[in-house]
């Protein structure tokens, strides 16, 4: 039986088996000890010595003789019970054997008759003024093996079959959560990011549904990483490509300046080469893209103090603030700067495409506002501008690879669809998040949100899955 269901039903009716064998052997080895104990051959060879002790002196002989066995050496000691469960000397009786005593040797109306003896498996002795005596042989020191009676056996029949189908339960919880530990182990690594998850051939071997499942799995992840490594070699392929004719196109605008010194032409190499830029930097940006989404491990990350890392970024932007007449103002949070973990270039360029998107659609004259605030663990940087804003129905779709807003904020020809996607991406990595809404005094607000880490605290480990999503 190779299923799940065949090894279940294999294995418990195995278990059942052996109960059944064991406790039945148990139970026959138990009585027959007992039988033998009581009615066996040493037993009457005992009530035959009583018997002879009885003959020759009565009841004063068979004190003598009692008394007599009970002091010499040996394991075993007999016991003269009457029909009260008490012994001619005395001495202690187990319960066990005073009710069957009592149970034997009670009158029977039916049965006491001058011509009938009933067989009672115990040996008696007779007085000789017809008080019957039950004769035991009986350990003296008895071991936890002879004092277990019908009762106790019970219990004991039930705690082994407690072991035993722990046992047996112990081994199928085995058996099955090996596979089931090593397969979420798998997905969990492929859920990261890597999309070749290591699954031991033990347990692909299987010839159950595990083993299926592994080996599904298994086809499925590599198919998958199979597919996306395609659609990145074919992105950057075609990036490539782009750039040899977009290569000769400004060569040729370069060339077409210089054979027009009136500069007759000079709005339409303007118009040419403002496409021929737009391309350019289409091409940067699906092939920056593709570099997170095929990154299988992201650059080295280190604790950045998240104020100065923003005033650094802000920095580098203002001359591209300058040049639109805008200025970039900086609110930093009071109090100690919070610390995220990341990797500054990415992180940075992510900032830089939304200050550059604020930047363009921002309206000339006014400011673009940087919050850095700290709130509940996390940290956030807010970049507002006074530009047209976002439809609403569109907020939710900016941050998507190649959405364009048809509104105020596609005038500008040198978008592509592509920074906020990117910005998205690198928030996923570095286990944050981008968001956007329109202000109520008119503008977009975009908030890219980090985790905070404390002095001596774990970072966090980036998120290779979520720079995919």
């Amino acid at each position: 039986m190779k299923g799940v269901y065949g090894r279940i039903f294999l294995t418990v009716s195995v278990a059942s088996l052996v109960m059944i064998a064991l406790g039945t052997m148990v139970s026959f080895l138990m009585v027959s000890q007992r039988i033998e104990r009581l009615s066996g051959h040493d037993a009457a060879h005992v009530a035959a010595a009583a018997a002879a002790a009885i003959d020759r002196g009565g009841e004063r002989g068979l004190r003598a003789w009692l008394e007599a066995a009970d002091t010499s050496p040996g394991t075993e000691r007999a016991l003269i019970v009457d029909a009260t469960g008490a012994d001619l000397l005395g001495r202690d009786v187990p319960d066990s054997l005073a009710k069957r005593a009592a149970a034997i040797l009670a009158p029977d109306p039916e049965l006491d008759s001058p011509s009938l003896y009933a067989s009672r498996w115990v040996p008696q002795v007779r007085l000789p003024d017809g008080r019957r005596y039950a004769v035991y042989l009986t350990e003296r020191d008895p071991s936890w093996w002879a004092r277990i009676g019908i009762r106790e056996l019970w219990i004991l029949l039930i705690l082994f079959a407690m072991v035993v189908s722990g046992a047996v339960a112990g081994i199928l919880a085995r058996n099955f959560s090996r596979p089931v530990r090593e397969l979420a182990r798998a997905a969990r690594s492929f859920a990261t990011g890597h999309l070749a998850p290591e699954i031991s051939s033990r347990v692909i071997g299987r010839t159950d549904e595990f083993g299926t499942l592994a080996r599904d799995f298994t086809a499925m992840a590599g198919r998958l990483d199979h597919m996306l490594r395609a659609r990145d070699q074919l992105v950057r392929d075609m990036s490539h490509e782009l750039r040899t004719p977009l290569a000769r196109l400004n060569v040729a605008l370069e060339l077409l300046r210089r054979h027009d010194p009136d500069n007759r032409l000079v709005a339409d190499v303007a118009r040419i080469q403002q496409q021929a830029d737009r391309l350019d930097y289409m091409i940067d940006s699906i092939l920056n893209l593709s570099r997170l989404d095929a990154m299988s491990a992201p650059p080295k990350f280190q604790r950045l103090e998240l104020g100065s890392f923003v005033e650094d970024v802000a920095e580098d932007a203002r001359l591209e603030a300058a040049e639109r007449q805008c200025a970039l103002v900086l609110h930093e949070a009071a109090g100690p700067q919070p610390v995220v973990y990341g990797n500054a270039a990415i992180l940075g360029s992510a900032l830089q495409n939304v200050l550059r998107n604020a930047i363009r659609h921002a309206t000339q004259g006014t400011s673009i506002d940087i919050h850095v605030r700290v709130d509940a663990g996390e940290a956030s940087i807010v970049v507002a501008d006074q530009g047209p804003g976002v439809p609403g129905d569109a907020l939710q779709h900016i941050f998507e690879p190649f959405y364009r807003v048809d509104a105020a904020r596609t005038r500008d020809p040198g978008g592509s669809g592509l920074g906020l996607a990117i910005v998205a991406r690198v928030m996923h990595l570095h286990r944050g998040r981008a968001s956007a809404r329109n202000r109520p005094a008119g503008g977009l607000e975009v908030t890219l949100t980090l985790p905070t880490i404390a002095a001596g605290e774990t970072p966090p480990e980036p998120d290779y899955f979520g720079a995919r999503q």
